[in-house]
């Protein structure tokens, strides 16, 4: 397993624990050596999104425009305890390529509008592709609140609409996923 692989399932590890014990209205203790090893993220927060792909995705490279939403959002490390939600919208300039489930790249930039009125940019790579080293989704916030944060999101439920080969794919959709912003 990849340094990587590692660090991405401890930051995943840490935000399951730390959105359980927010619903359970619990506290949590790590042993010291399993605390030093978790990453400390700046925010997690719950997300729904949806990519639109037009035309359909069928091994082609197509517009990709998304419709997401972050929630229930928490600062584990204390860093930012205004920021509760986002509306995030992509650019004009979205595009993916491919076919999902596999092989999938979508890259753009995204605008995240918050809850407390301010706003961030990042650059964003979704990749389905186990060989191109950037699977899942990845971004760097390049602009306004946490500029400099990397954010790695895990899907949990995710569908599609349409199939490759079969009139193509198209949409893309996540239903619940976690989103974590580590500076």
């Amino acid at each position: 397993m990849t340094l990587r692989i590692r660090k991405t399932l401890g930051m995943i590890t840490a935000t399951m624990l730390v959105i359980s014990a927010t619903i359970l209205g619990t506290s949590i203790s790590l042993p010291p050596a399993a605390a030093a090893a978790v990453v400390d993220p700046d925010l997690t927060c719950t997300t729904q999104f949806r990519f639109h792909f037009d035309p359909p995705l069928n091994f082609n490279t197509v517009d990709a425009k998304a419709e997401a939403a972050l929630a229930n959002c928490a600062s584990p490390n204390g860093s930012q305890p205004e920021l509760r939600s986002a509306a995030v919208e992509t650019s004009p300039s979205t595009t993916a390529s491919g076919c999902s489930p596999t092989p999938l790249l979508i890259e753009g930039t995204a605008l995240l509008s918050w809850n407390t009125g301010q706003q961030s940019t990042a650059n964003f790579v979704v990749s389905t592709d186990p060989t191109s080293g950037e699977l899942g989704l990845s971004a760097t916030i390049t602009g306004g609140v946490m500029k400099g944060d990397t954010i790695q999101a895990v899907p949990v439920i995710a569908a599609q609409d349409g199939v490759c080969g079969v009139g193509g794919v198209r949409a893309l959709i996540v239903d619940l996923g976690v989103v974590l912003f580590v500076h």
